[in-house]
């Protein structure tokens, strides 16, 4: 398949952990130079074109946008297939090294993008891996704390400050439609005051469309000032861990009761990992990416660990969309 401008279009098969993960798009100059580092853009789509056709992910993000231009890298995007609910991170991450490996991919340019579901997951990715990009624009999205109060029409819980922390090296750009019925734009407008408010070391862009609904993302990403914006910024800190080496394997232990009850485990090959179920009582494991000595991060949400100076360990489940009514004791 060839698209305009000299790109070329393939349909890869990622395998994580020996079983098959995301289909996704490569779309790469025709003549790709070997001696020449390219910028890597990975963009995640949203929940409309979970199980579609792949071809239908050419009409959205940088795919569209090559069909009138041409951009000097190369651009994934994986499909999320019918069935699944979201974004893996663990599955995102290991594609992006398996990118890495396949290409010659400039690490200090390697840039995230989503829309609605794919711009919560980037915004997730970003959390969990905040040193790999370069920068960081989310469409229609915003704060993926606010998505399980919204959901189960509770009150709506502040932005966790000690987590975006992790992103104030990170260029960020926010755009939402002030009148989104789908996603309210309070969850980016929110999340745009905080960020503002924070130390902060990089850009912070915004765009507020005043009359658009939820589908902004035409207009921002057929726009050649976002391109050039998005390929302007460097990361200097690719060369750094990704995450922090924290060791919080004495937190490890079941929190909780027979009835309503989460795991910490310390796997060896694997590290931290949280095992629990969501409200179908399905079986569920999520790595763990320590961000403070009582705070870990996981592609569904924060645990913070409430140290007593009496009594056991309280464990907070502050961000999981799937878990959100648990606040547990650990019963160890």
């Amino acid at each position: 398949m060839n698209s305009a401008h000299s790109h070329t279009l393939s349909v890869q098969q990622h395998t994580h952990q020996q079983r098959p993960s995301y289909q996704y798009l490569v779309s790469q100059p025709s003549q790709l130079d070997s001696n020449t580092a390219y910028p890597l853009v990975l963009f995640l789509h949203g929940r409309g074109e979970i199980g579609q056709d792949i071809q239908h992910l050419l009409e959205f993000g940088p795919n569209a946008y090559l069909q009138q231009h041409h951009l000097n890298a190369i651009c994934i995007t994986p499909h999320v297939p019918e069935g699944r609910e979201g974004w893996a991170i663990a599955e995102l991450i290991s594609l992006l090294d398996e990118i890495e490996q396949q290409f010659n991919i400039d690490k200090s340019r390697i840039y995230l993008s989503g829309l609605s579901m794919g711009g919560f997951g980037a915004m997730n990715l970003a959390l969990a891996q905040p040193r790999r990009f370069a920068a960081l624009s989310v469409l229609a999205a915003g704060d993926p704390n606010r998505l399980a109060p919204w959901s189960l029409k509770t009150p709506p819980r502040p932005v966790c400050e000690e987590l975006y922390q992790r992103l104030n090296y990170l260029p960020i750009w926010l755009a939402h439609g002030l009148k989104d019925e789908v996603i309210p734009a309070e969850f980016s407008l929110e999340l745009a005051e905080k960020l503002a408010h924070m130390p902060r070391q990089a850009m912070l862009q915004t765009t507020w469309y005043p009359q658009h609904p939820h589908n902004i993302w035409q207009d921002l990403y057929n726009s050649p000032s976002f391109w050039t914006w998005m390929f302007e910024q460097h990361n200097s800190d690719y060369h750094l861990p990704t995450n922090q080496q924290l060791d919080l394997s004495a937190l490890a232990g079941d929190y909780g009761n027979q009835q309503d009850y989460v795991t910490i485990a310390n796997c060896e090959a694997q590290g931290l990992r949280l095992l629990c179920k969501d409200l179908q009582d399905n079986e569920l494991s999520f790595n763990l990416y320590p961000v403070a000595s009582d705070l870990a991060f996981c592609e569904i949400g924060c645990l913070r660990f409430i140290k007593q100076q009496q009594g056991p360990t309280q464990l907070a489940l502050t961000r999981l969309t799937l878990l959100d009514k648990f606040t547990l004791d650990n019963t160890n």
